[in-house]
């Protein structure tokens, strides 16, 4: 079994930011997903690609990272799980 099987299976609170990351681009691109939900899935995503870019992910857990992860559970808690699937 390889990561990506892995992400569907583990709840997610267990997630690492990367794999959450994952979770809302999947939410972004659902054609069934509503404006609202799909704007807020790529916000998050770009956020985190900031963060990885600018090297904030390599120096441990930085309060912008532990806020960025909140905001991610949050809203992925809201979205039917099948939308951060990728279905």
């Amino acid at each position: 079994m390889d990561r990506t099987d892995t992400i569907y299976q583990r709840p997610l609170h267990e997630q690492d930011l990367t794999e959450l990351a994952e979770l809302c681009t999947n939410v972004a691109h659902n054609v069934s997903a509503d404006s609202k939900q799909s704007d807020t899935a790529h916000v998050l995503r770009v956020e985190w690609m900031r963060l990885r870019l600018d090297g904030s992910l390599d120096h441990g857990t930085t309060e912008a990272e532990a806020s960025l992860r909140n905001r991610m559970l949050e809203f992925l808690a809201e979205v039917p799980t099948w939308m951060s699937r990728g279905l």
